[in-house]
């Protein structure tokens, strides 16, 4: 009977890390193709990326030597790349739009959408508005996107030399 439920155990742990491995795997993959795209991107622009993130299925990255920030987003609508000369933005700011929820004892806010808004320096060009996360499209919970905003957004506004704005 030990043995058995030995054998059931070790079955079961090896089951587990069968998936971790098969996850992970999907997870580089992913990753790096979402990598090559940006890379691409930047390669239409005779540009490189010097520094870049990647989450879900979207990455961001700049090059730092023409100041150019790269967004690529892979939506269940399509694919969308955002091409963002920093020479031309004022400035950057994070802006979410959030739902307030109550139940008996609390009311907290749960952010539904996740954006990087640009304002350009010339008044006549709308802004730039790059989503890095909705609720609609994305995992129900955030896994980072805000602190991933907030870094951006900061990159960005140093290599703009504008000010941030909050929304």
């Amino acid at each position: 009977m030990d043995f058995g439920t030995g054998i059931i155990g070790l079955s079961f742990l090896l089951f587990c890390f069968i998936i971790f491995v098969l996850l992970s795997r999907s997870n580089r993959k992913r990753e790096k193709q979402l990598l090559q795209q940006l890379t691409g991107l930047a390669k239409q622009n005779n540009s490189t990326i010097s520094k870049h993130d990647t989450w879900n299925h979207s990455a961001i990255g700049i090059d730092k030597t023409a100041n150019i920030l790269f967004v690529i987003c892979n939506t269940n609508s399509g694919d969308v790349a955002h091409t963002i000369n920093l020479s031309e933005i004022e400035r950057c700011g994070v802006m979410n739009a959030n739902k307030a929820i109550r139940n008996k004892e609390e009311r907290f806010k749960m952010i539904e959408k996740l954006e990087l808004v640009f304002a350009n320096r010339d008044k006549n060009k709308p802004e730039t508005i790059v989503e890095l996360y909705n609720i609609n499209n994305d995992n129900s919970a955030l896994s980072g996107e805000l602190q991933l905003a907030e870094k951006w957004c900061k990159i960005a506004n140093d290599n703009c030399k504008g000010s941030s704005i909050k929304k």
